[in-house]
């Protein structure tokens, strides 16, 4: 079933971009926090992505709400780790500025615009859990004006049939999940290959690629090939590769293939790694292994 649609005549992607209006993009930000501490777990990769959001949002850099988180994860981050204290003192302010804003009232359209912030906030690590997906279920109920627009329609449908029997099972988690990444923009490519969204989120986007004298790091399973055929492809094509991340490196690829639990393998510590060095000025670039595959086929 194809859900691609549009907002305000626009595409998604666009609509999205919170590029159009301030109050968009704060609608947003609302749904974005909500989204990422509703299962009142705040994790490293939601950090991260949270970090990446707001800096990427120059229009907001003057609300006092924005300063406010962009200077509290830049001092979590100003080390370069992230321990479990910090990440409980960033939940708790999280949580205080969703408790504040919760007294505004907002007409149909932001609602719209917060509950797609706040679905890319529960994916935003690229799981959907049991308290995700009821605080999703929560989310709708709460707002019944907004439950026959799109996309809110569309996930109710979903949550109905998910919900159903009292059992979630990880089929239904996965489905769920393919239907959040259509509304938020990330889709499975041509061949209907369906391609992780916890990898896809944290993908820069780039033009081309330098191969030669290049140097990449690989991560994660391929669909093309073990890692050793990636490997020697890139090296016949004049790059080097590198087994860890670290300033030297280019490019990490993500392989397309990640188990549910990513987030705490080496898979998901790489992507961290590079975030964190990008934060610190790094050119780090990464990529999926579908923007790999299109520059080098």
């Amino acid at each position: 079933m194809d859900i691609s649609k549009e907002i305000d005549s626009q595409p998604l992607e666009r609509a999205f971009s919170f590029s159009n209006e301030k109050d968009r993009a704060l609608y947003g930000l609302k749904g974005i926090l909500a989204g990422v501490v509703v299962d009142q777990r705040l994790n490293e990769m939601e950090l991260l992505f949270l970090d990446s959001w707001l800096q990427s949002q120059e229009h907001l850099s003057e609300d006092e709400n924005v300063l406010a988180i962009l200077t509290q994860v830049g001092e979590i981050l100003e080390d370069g780790k992230i321990s479990p204290d910090e990440l409980q003192q960033m939940q708790a302010s999280i949580n205080q500025i969703i408790t504040d804003k919760n007294s505004e009232t907002l007409e149909s359209v932001g609602h719209i615009e917060e509950l797609i912030g706040f679905l890319t906030g529960t994916a935003s690590d690229g799981v959907l859990n049991d308290q995700e997906i009821t605080g999703i279920s929560s989310w709708l109920e709460s707002n019944e004006s907004v439950r026959e627009i799109w996309p809110a329609s569309v996930i109710v449908q979903r949550l109905a049939v998910i919900l159903e029997d009292g059992i979630i099972t990880d089929e239904e988690r996965e489905d769920l999940l393919a239907t959040v990444r259509q509304v938020t923009g990330t889709d499975t490519d041509e061949s209907g290959l369906s391609y992780e969204a916890s990898t896809e989120v944290w993908e820069d986007s780039v033009d081309s690629l330098k191969l030669a004298g290049s140097i990449f790091c690989l991560t994660g399973d391929f669909v093309s090939g073990d890692r050793e055929s990636v490997d020697t492809m890139l090296c016949c094509l004049g790059a080097e590769t590198n087994s860890s991340v670290n300033k030297s490196v280019d490019y990490l690829v993500i392989g397309t293939l990640a188990s549910r639990d990513w987030l705490y393998t080496s898979h998901g510590r790489k992507i961290e790694k590079a975030l964190l060095l990008k934060r610190a000025g790094s050119d780090i670039k990464i990529i999926t292994e579908r923007t790999l595959l299109k520059y080098t086929r």
